[in-house]
C-alpha cells in the first residue's frame, strides 16, 4: 500500500511541476526535473497513508485424523472409512501480542471438521457426514494473559470444568481411546439391538462422560499456586461452572487431577459433579481413575453415575493402555453400561504423527430387556499435525 502511495505521490509531483513550469525546453530540464522527483521520493515527500509496524505474531496449524473401522453389533456388520472425532480434523488461527512483559492478547479460532464422523456412523443407517469442509466452531474467543493475574477467556470455548475427566489422562493413548469415559466420540451413534435384531438404543443414550462442554461464556483461571489452579466460567441461559486442577511432581512421579462442579439453570438434569486423577510412575507405567454423577433432583429416580478406569504404560514413542468404563441408571434405573477399550500409539519420528490402532467391547444390561448383543468396534488411523 505505501509503494503504491510514494508511487502516487511521485507522479502528482511531477505532474505539478509541468503544470506550473511549463513544458522543459530541453532534455536536460527533463533530467532535472526526474532527479528532483527522485530526491522527493526518497526523502518521504507525499506519503498521505502509512501502517505502524504490527506486532502481532500470526500462526496458523491444524491436523487431520482418518481412521478405518469395522463395527459388529452382533447380529451385522460393516467396514467404514472415518473422521476419527476422539481428535477431529481441524484448522487453528491465532494471533497473538505483547502489551506489557506481564500482559499477553491473543485472538484464536479453531475450525473442526468431521466429514464421516465416527461418532455419528452405524451400521443400521447410511454414512453420515457432518457436512463438507471446516464448518464446526470450536473455538471463537479472546485470551487475555497475566503472568501475576490469571488468565480470561472471552467467547466460544471450554467452560470451566472441560477437560476435568481427562485432566488424570496421563497414558498419551488420548487419540485411540477416551481421555475418560467419552466412547461416544468414537461410536456414539451406534446401536445396540437384540438377538433378533430388534434396537434397544444407541451407545449414547447408554451413558456420559460427565465433562465440561465447548460454549459461549466467560471464564477466568487463576495463577498456579503451588500447582493447584481455580477455574470459574459463566455461559449463557446461566450456566456456571466451577472447577480445580492440580499438577506436580513428587520425586519423578507425576501426578495431575481435577475436580469440577456445573450447575445449569435452565436445566436441572446438567448439575453434574465430577473428578479425576492420574499418576505416572517413571518407569512409564501410569494409572487414571474418573468419576462422575449427575443429580436429576427427580423423585423415585436414581441419579445416574460413572467410573472409569485405566492402566497405560509409555516407553519412548510407544503408548499402550487398557480402560474400563462403568455407567449405570443413566436413561432408566437399573440400566447397566460397561465398555472395555485397548488402545495403541506409535508415534512416528521426526513428524510428529502418531499411527494407533484400538478396540472396545460395549455391553449394556436393562431390566426390561433381554438378550442385548454386545458391540464390538475395531479403529485403525493416522494423526498428522501441520
Amino acid at each position: 500500500m505505501t509503494s503504491r502511495v510514494s508511487l502516487l505521490s511521485s507522479t502528482a509531483i511531477a505532474a505539478a511541476a509541468i503544470v506550473f513550469a511549463g513544458a522543459p525546453s530541453s532534455a536536460a530540464s527533463l533530467d532535472a526535473l526526474e532527479k528532483r522527483v527522485k530526491a522527493l521520493e526518497k526523502s518521504g515527500a507525499g506519503k498521505s497513508v502509512s501502517r505502524a509496524k504490527s506486532t502481532m505474531k500470526f500462526k496458523i496449524s491444524g491436523q487431520i485424523n482418518r481412521a478405518i473401522q469395522h463395527a459388529d453389533n452382533g447380529v451385522n456388520s460393516e467396514i467404514r472409512s472415518v473422521t476419527n472425532t476422539q481428535s477431529e480434523n481441524k484448522l487453528r488461527f491465532s494471533g497473538t501480542g505483547k502489551l506489557t512483559d506481564d500482559l499477553k492478547i491473543q485472538a484464536y479460532a479453531e475450525l473442526g471438521n468431521g466429514d464421516s464422523a465416527s461418532s455419528a456412523q452405524a451400521i443400521t443407517t447410511t454414512d453420515q457426514s457432518n457436512g463438507p469442509g471446516f464448518s464446526k466452531t470450536r473455538y471463537m474467543e479472546l485470551r487475555i494473559t497475566s503472568k501475576s493475574m490469571g488468565k480470561l477467556y472471552l467467547g466460544h470455548g471450554g467452560d470451566a470444568t472441560d477437560g476435568i475427566i481427562s485432566a488424570g489422562n496421563l497414558s498419551g493413548t488420548g487419540v485411540v481411546m477416551s481421555g475418560g469415559a467419552d466412547e461416544d466420540l468414537s461410536f456414539g451413534a451406534e446401536g445396540f439391538v437384540t438377538s433378533t435384531g430388534g434396537a434397544v438404543q444407541r451407545v449414547n443414550q447408554s451413558n456420559d462422560e460427565y465433562d465440561g462442554t465447548r460454549q459461549d461464556r466467560i471464564r477466568y483461571d487463576t495463577p498456579s499456586f503451588g500447582g493447584f489452579k481455580v477455574t470459574a466460567s459463566h455461559a449463557n441461559d446461566d450456566k456456571m461452572d466451577i472447577g480445580l486442577r492440580y499438577g506436580g511432581n513428587f520425586n519423578g512421579v507425576k501426578v495431575k487431577a481435577g475436580v469440577g462442579y456445573g450447575k445449569n439453570e435452565a436445566n436441572a438434569q446438567r448439575n453434574v459433579t465430577k473428578a479425576s486423577v492420574g499418576f505416572l510412575l517413571p518407569m512409564g507405567l501410569n494409572f487414571q481413575v474418573a468419576m462422575g454423577e449427575r443429580d436429576l433432583d427427580t423423585a423415585g429416580r436414581t441419579d445416574p453415575t460413572m467410573m472409569y478406569y485405566r492402566v497405560g504404560y509409555r516407553s519412548g514413542a510407544t503408548r499402550v493402555a487398557l480402560s474400563y468404563h462403568d455407567a449405570d441408571d443413566f436413561r432408566a434405573d437399573g440400566d447397566e453400561y460397561t465398555a472395555i477399550s485397548l488402545g495403541v500409539v506409535q508415534v512416528i519420528e521426526p513428524l510428529g504423527a502418531e499411527l494407533y490402532a484400538g478396540y472396545s467391547n460395549l455391553e449394556l444390561t436393562k431390566t426390561a430387556t433381554t438378550n442385548i448383543e454386545d458391540i464390538n468396534i475395531v479403529t485403525v488411523g493416522l494423526r498428522v499435525n501441520f
